[in-house]
C-alpha cells in the first residue's frame, strides 16, 4: 500500500475501492490499446456509510486447477483414452454454448437435455461432492452504501503506442 492510500481511512478507501472500481471496469471499453501517460489531480467527496461482515469459511471452487482436476478425474474414473476425451469437450462445448444463450433459448436447450438426463439429479451430485472439499477462510463482506462525487478534477493526458491522437485535457 502506497503512503498516501495508507493515510486515508480503511472505511474510506473500501467505499472508493468498491464505487470506483465498477466504474473503472465500466470506463475499460473508452480506452483504445496503447499507452497512457497521465498526470492529474482528482478531488472526490465520499458520503455514506458502509457495513464489514464477519468472515466466512467457504468452498474454493474457483481455486480448483481444472484441467489438472479432469484429467486426474478421467484416470481415477477408469475412462481413458481419445473417447474420453471427445466425450469431456463435447461436454464442455455444450455447456459453453447453453451458458451463452439468453431467456427461452436457454431455457429451451436446458429442457432438452433434462429429457435424456437428469440434469438436476446430476448438478446435486456435483453440489455434495463440491461441499466435501475442504474449506477456507475468507474476509467477510463489505458492503458499501456511499456515494462518490468529483468535486474537482484537472489532468493532462498523452496517449501513445497505436492510439491516433494525444489529448491535454484541463
Amino acid at each position: 500500500m502506497s503512503d498516501v492510500i495508507s493515510k486515508l481511512d480503511p472505511a474510506v478507501l473500501a467505499a472508493l475501492a468498491n464505487i470506483l472500481g465498477k466504474d473503472a471496469k465500466g470506463g475499460r471499453e473508452n480506452l483504445e490499446p496503447g499507452e497512457y501517460n497521465i498526470d492529474a489531480e482528482v478531488t472526490l467527496s465520499v458520503k455514506g456509510g458502509i457495513e464489514v461482515l464477519e468472515d466466512e469459511s467457504y468452498t474454493p471452487t474457483v481455486k480448483i486447477p481444472h484441467k489438472l482436476a479432469m484429467a486426474l478425474f478421467i484416470r481415477y474414473s477408469g475412462v481413458t483414452g481419445p473417447a474420453a476425451m471427445n466425450a469431456l469437450v463435447k461436454a464442455m462445448t455444450e455447456a459453453l454454448a447453453i451458458e451463452a444463450l439468453e431467456g427461452k433459448a436457454k431455457k429451451a436447450a436446458v429442457k432438452a437435455i433434462s429429457e435424456v438426463a437428469d440434469l438436476d439429479a446430476a448438478e446435486e451430485v456435483v453440489a455434495k461432492g463440491l461441499g466435501e472439499l475442504p474449506k477456507e477462510s475468507r474476509a467477510g463482506k463489505v458492503i458499501v452504501n456511499a456515494s462518490v462525487n468529483v468535486v474537482a478534477a484537472g489532468s493532462e493526458i498523452e496517449v501513445s503506442a497505436g492510439a491516433e491522437a494525444e489529448e491535454k485535457v484541463s
